[in-house]
């Protein structure tokens, strides 16, 4: 039962991180900065966020982070969305660019990768460590 309280919290988490993403955005568009850097602010908010939500309110870790714990979050992070682009790929090369249903598998392409390799790569619990 532990793993459907994680999952649904790691959900949860990333709601949050995308509304928040989002909003930070937002902002930067109103207060005059561009949109690329404006996207940029947003994200890198976003992926801070992300990994403090997931560490200790999805995974339940406390205390200091492991070295290369942030790294490993990254290269997560980046295949997760490696593997959202190859099933949007597939999905244009069958239904055509711009099809908006196609982006659904995609998403939760990247929703199952990214949290298997939290759990597997990223936020594994270590004796001693």
């Amino acid at each position: 039962m532990q793993k459907h309280w994680q999952i649904g919290r790691f959900g949860l988490a990333g709601i949050v991180n995308t509304v928040v993403g989002y909003g930070v955005i937002l902002l930067c568009l109103s207060i005059g900065i561009g949109d690329y850097l404006a996207n940029a602010i947003g994200y890198g908010t976003g992926f801070l966020l992300s990994f403090a939500l997931n560490r200790r309110f999805t995974f339940g870790l406390r205390g200091p982070v492991q070295k290369g714990e942030v790294a490993r979050f990254a290269v997560a992070l980046m295949l997760a969305y490696a593997a959202n682009l190859a099933v949007l790929t597939v999905g244009r090369a069958f239904f055509g660019e711009g099809y908006a249903l196609v982006q659904l598998p995609a998403l939760a392409t990247y929703t199952a990768v990214f949290y298997v390799l939290s759990v597997r790569l990223v936020f594994v619990h270590r004796q001693g460590a």
